[in-house]
């Protein structure tokens, strides 16, 4: 059975501003072939939630590698699957 997925605002926020990143500095194609690889990744979460490991034990957060630069901390509740938000190791992108 596949979980309903949630976008929470800062999944949302932190995908676009690695999408905007990847599209200026290596173009539409590899933005658009990035975003199917996320989503493709969350589709499998979706399936089965499990299949990445547990990053926070108290919060039960999980960490999935999308690709070498990029992680997706998620947790379930239910039939929920909640994205909270993509952090991407190239440190320029995000504006903290």
């Amino acid at each position: 059975i596949q979980m309903n997925v949630v976008w929470t605002e800062n999944s949302e926020y932190t995908l676009n501003e690695i999408i905007e990143y990847i599209e200026i500095k290596f173009g539409l194609l590899a933005a658009q072939d990035y975003y199917f690889d996320v989503i493709s990744v969350v589709n499998s979460i979706s399936i089965k939630p499990e299949i990445f490991p547990i990053y926070q034990l108290k919060t039960q957060v999980r960490k999935a590698v999308i690709n070498k630069k990029t992680i997706l901390y998620y947790k379930t509740s239910y039939d929920n699957l909640y994205l909270l938000g993509f952090y991407d190791t190239r440190k320029e992108i995000h504006k903290f």
